[in-house]
């Protein structure tokens, strides 16, 4: 009894392993916007990220009005309809994912590597270091 449930956990453990290196396809990429998680993952490829939020807006419209401040809308409506409403609050969510992806993606750009790593805050400052004892 005991072998098979040893065999049941590191079947679990190796499938779990293997889940973290599986690379989502194109049509996944489009389907969901999963630039927003791969963002606030350090580990992240940063060229990953990139494809996965420009292969989300070919198939999606970018928010309209992005540029404007959240919650702002050109209609003059009091009351909204609920479905409306729901519409409106899905926008500004997006618009607010779309500002926090730009801000990342400038922020990040000096620090990535070719082959898509982004330098964490340790290997920028052990660079820092580096360079201000060879002076």
């Amino acid at each position: 009894m005991k072998p098979m449930i040893v065999l049941l956990l590191v079947t679990l453990f190796w499938g779990a392993c293997y889940a973290q290196d599986i690379v989502p396809s194109e049509k996944a990429y489009s389907r969901k916007p999963l630039w927003i998680t791969m963002i606030q993952d350090t580990s992240a490829n940063f060229f990953q990220a990139e494809r996965a939020f420009k292969t989300y807006f070919k198939s999606h419209e970018l928010p309209a009005g992005e540029n404007e401040e959240i919650g702002e809308h050109g209609k003059a409506d009091k009351f909204p309809s609920a479905r409306e409403r729901r519409k409106m609050e899905a926008d500004n969510r997006m618009r607010i994912e779309v500002k926090k992806y730009r801000h990342w993606h400038d922020m990040m750009l000096p620090y990535v590597q070719p082959d898509g790593h982004i330098l964490t805050p340790h290997e920028r400052l052990a660079i820092y270091n580096q360079l201000k004892t060879a002076k």
